[in-house]
């Protein structure tokens, strides 16, 4: 299933109005730190031998406890050769802070976002424990844990319970952008999984990341595109059995006529979350909440109930039907 090119279907002057972001990339700057590459390189060569290209310096401009966080988090990835350079924050949230990097030249393309998650102790999405129903725990590599230590070590709230519950989340999304890009849904690609991040396609240009979709104003006939667009995204992570958990026009990303689904942490699987149906509905309501303004969406709960069988899931769906 290859993704559409929407912006074809449509002419010069019926292209929405976007609300520039006044906010302008980092000047480049000298900088103090490093990572571990340069305390290796002094062991092994020698301060008088070390070529300033090898270590991490990024040039984006920040306080000394986010210089340490981006040398600590994305440090790796400069080291695999993923990316060149640190160039500008583009979104701070309770969740995660996402960076714009040079990408290296492996990569085939100029820019990525590297997406950064808060500690544990710092994040802040209420009630968790509704998207984690069901979800089995994955390690750092994103496999299967099946050792029983392990996992009493979640079920008891331990320390280390806890830090394993963090890195499954963060796998869960990074394991459901790979499924949905690969079937062409319109989400980023997915580059690399790092100690607390994730390296993803880049949406916008430097100076000017993707606004949100509900920044945007649409013309009639890019709404009803976009309204079905997004309806076919909706049915394609049902296929896949996903639902996003979090779907909005606040976790949509618009660029001259393409977009893109963010924001996948809490994602689930209609089969083995039990309030599933009700977070698939709520997911529908505020989409159409969006489109409403533009005369789409008019019926959320028909068209939730529809999908929702047409994909051939019936608990709560049904449920609703007893009750009438």
């Amino acid at each position: 299933m290859s993704r559409m090119n929407w912006n074809e279907l449509l002419n010069d002057d019926e292209r929405p109005a976007r609300k520039r972001d006044a906010q302008k990339p980092a000047q480049s700057g000298p900088h103090r730190g490093g990572f571990q590459k340069l305390d290796e390189l002094i062991r092994y060569r020698g301060m008088d031998q070390i070529d300033a290209d090898q270590v991490f310096n990024p040039t984006f401009h920040s306080s000394r406890h986010e210089r340490e966080w981006i040398l600590s988090y994305l440090g790796p990835f400069y080291e695999d050769d993923k990316i060149l350079d640190v160039l500008r924050m583009v979104k701070g949230g309770k969740e995660a802070t996402v960076y714009c990097c040079a990408a290296h030249p492996d990569l085939e393309r100029e820019l990525v976002a590297a997406k950064i998650y808060r500690p544990r102790e710092f994040r802040s999405l209420r009630k968790d424990y509704q998207y984690r129903q069901g979800r089995a725990i994955l390690d750092a590599e994103g496999k299967v844990v099946r050792d029983g230590r392990m996992l009493r070590a979640v079920r008891k709230g331990t320390q280390v319970g806890k830090e394993m519950q963090h890195t499954a989340w963060l796998q869960s999304e990074y394991q459901t952008l790979e499924l949905l890009f690969a079937v062409g849904a319109d989400v980023p690609e997915p580059l690399a999984f790092g100690d607390n991040t994730i390296l993803m396609e880049y949406f916008g240009e430097l100076d000017l990341p993707a606004p949100l979709l509900s920044a945007v104003s649409l013309r009639p006939r890019e709404a009803r595109l976009l309204y079905d667009r997004l309806l076919h995204d909706v049915e394609v992570m049902l296929a896949c059995r996903r639902v996003h958990g979090d779907l909005s026009a606040y976790n949509v990303l618009y660029w001259e006529g393409d977009i893109r689904l963010i924001d996948f942490p809490q994602a689930i699987d209609p089969l083995e979350n039990r309030d599933a149906y009700a977070i698939f509905q709520r997911d529908l309501l505020r989409l159409c909440q969006y489109f409403q303004r533009y005369g789409l969406g008019q019926d959320p709960a028909r068209l939730a109930r529809e999908l929702w069988l047409k994909y051939g899931f019936t608990e709560g769906a049904n449920d609703e039907q007893d009750a009438e």
